[in-house]
Formats: C-alpha cells, structure tokens, sequence
C-alpha cells in the first residue's frame, strides 16, 4: 500500500510540473543548462525516485564538481539541435532526470532540418551558414569533455579500490558508491550517443539542403566539418570506453581547433 501511494504522490509532481512553463531548461555557454529549481532539483528529485521504482541504480552521494560538471557539458550533446524542437528538448528532460526510462528516448535525426526550414531564412547563404556555425561549434567541445570524463573515471577508480578497504562499510554505503558509477557511466556514454545523433541530423540537413537550395562549395564546406566532427565523435567513443581511463595514451585523430594550451572552462 505505501508503495502505491508513493507511486501516486510522484505522478501528481510530474502532472504538476508538466503545467509549469516548459521543463527542458535554457541553455547557457557551451550549450550548458541554466541552473534553476524545476531541473536541478524537483525532476531530478521525481526521477530519482522513479528510477528506484523501476529497479535502477540511484546514489544518494553528493556529486563531486567534476561530475556536476560531466552533467552540464553533456547537456548540449543530448538535447535537440533546434532549439524550437520543444516537444523533443522535454522529452529528452524527462529522460535525463530519470523520470522516464531511457528506453524512451528515441531522437528523430530529420527533425533539425524539418524546423531549419520553418526558420525563414531570406538567403541560401545564410541556412548554409547556420548549419556550418551549427557543427563547427560542436568540434571544440568535445576533448575538453573528454579532460573531464577523465577526471570522474579516475574518481570512480579511486571510489571503487577505497571500498574493499573501508572500515564498516554498510550496505547502504556500498549501494550509494557502486550506483554513482553506474550513474556516471550512464551520462558519458549517452553524451557520445548524443553526439553520433547530432552527426546523423547535421549528415540529413546538410543531404535535403543540397537537394533544395544547391550553392557552389557549401556543400563541401559543410561535409568537410561534420566529417572532423564525426572522427572527432568517434574518438571520443573509443577514449571513454577505455577502462584504464586514459592510460592506454589516446590521442584524438583531429588537430585541436583552438591554438595555445587548453582550458577548460567550469
């Protein structure tokens, strides 16, 4: 009976917060999301518990700043291209803070095309430009992800070898340790899932734009970055499913698009 009760009282806070004004939040620098009460706190709080229903993983640890940080970045790799694709940034909200499974999380690569033309462009030239700003602003994002994974499988590393030689490690405490490195494996690989589907959108687009508004070298121009952006994607994918977490020497295929050491930016 509690159970069922439980049940009940989580699905009236999703129905509430579904009438408030949108879930997916506002994006900020670097695609990051803008913090604020109904996605850091009330959906997350409503997954989480939603999640345990299902038999998931779920930690009660606080989050170390890198994986807050591991979060936010993934923010733009896993939400819709469009930013008027708002049934789809909801859908995606909902899944992110554990509200729905992430079986129902199906991308539709041709939605970034069909909005980009709803968007009145008065020039060819300028839906081109859109898409080659679009994917040239992914490239750089994605090895300064990469330094931060790192830093959160390392720190799992770390969490896992401390428990074997925790004095009364309880069970609950073992759950908590074991559920967060679940968890952040989870954000890490649905982040390069993420950005495969964003390389499938941008490959669509940039196909049924040719078809429809051909102009000289955009076309080229435009293939030519999502191919860096697809080997880049590709690297990273290789490099987060590395169990030594960076020790085996990878090294991305791509030039870096920036000059001077990087930093990355918290």
């Amino acid at each position: 009976m509690t159970f069922g009760r439980d049940v009940r009282a989580v699905l009236s806070a999703v129905l509430l917060t579904a009438a408030l004004a949108g879930c997916a939040a506002e994006a900020g620098d670097f695609g990051r999301p803008v913090k604020g009460y109904v996605n850091d706190v009330l959906l997350p709080d409503i997954g989480d518990r939603m999640a345990r229903n299902r038999g998931e993983p779920v930690s009660d640890f606080m989050l170390t700043d890198d994986e807050k940080e591991l979060r936010a970045r993934s923010y733009r790799f896993i939400m819709p291209i469009h930013l008027d694709a708002f049934r789809a940034r909801n859908e995606t909200e909902w899944v992110r803070t554990r509200i729905w499974p992430d079986s129902r999380w199906r991308p539709d690569p041709t939605l970034y095309y069909r909005l980009m033309r709803k968007d009145g462009y008065q020039s060819n030239y300028g839906r081109w430009n859109s898409i080659i700003d679009e994917i040239t602003a992914d490239i750089p994002l994605v090895l300064p992800y990469y330094v931060v994974w790192q830093e959160v499988c390392r720190a799992d590393q770390q969490r896992q070898a401390a428990l074997s030689r925790t004095v009364m490690l309880t069970p609950t405490e073992d759950a908590d340790a074991r559920a967060r490195v679940w968890e952040n494996r989870r954000v890490a690989d649905w982040a390069v899932t993420g950005m495969r589907w964003r390389v499938e959108s941008y490959a669509y687009a940039i196909q049924r734009t040719e078809i429809e508004i051909p102009t000289g070298r955009y076309e080229a121009e435009a293939n030519a970055v999502l191919d860096r952006l697809r080997s880049e994607v590709e690297w990273l994918a290789t490099a987060v499913s590395d169990p030594t977490c960076g020790g085996g020497a990878i090294v991305s295929k791509s030039p870096p698009p920036y000059d001077g050491p990087m930093v990355v930016k918290r």
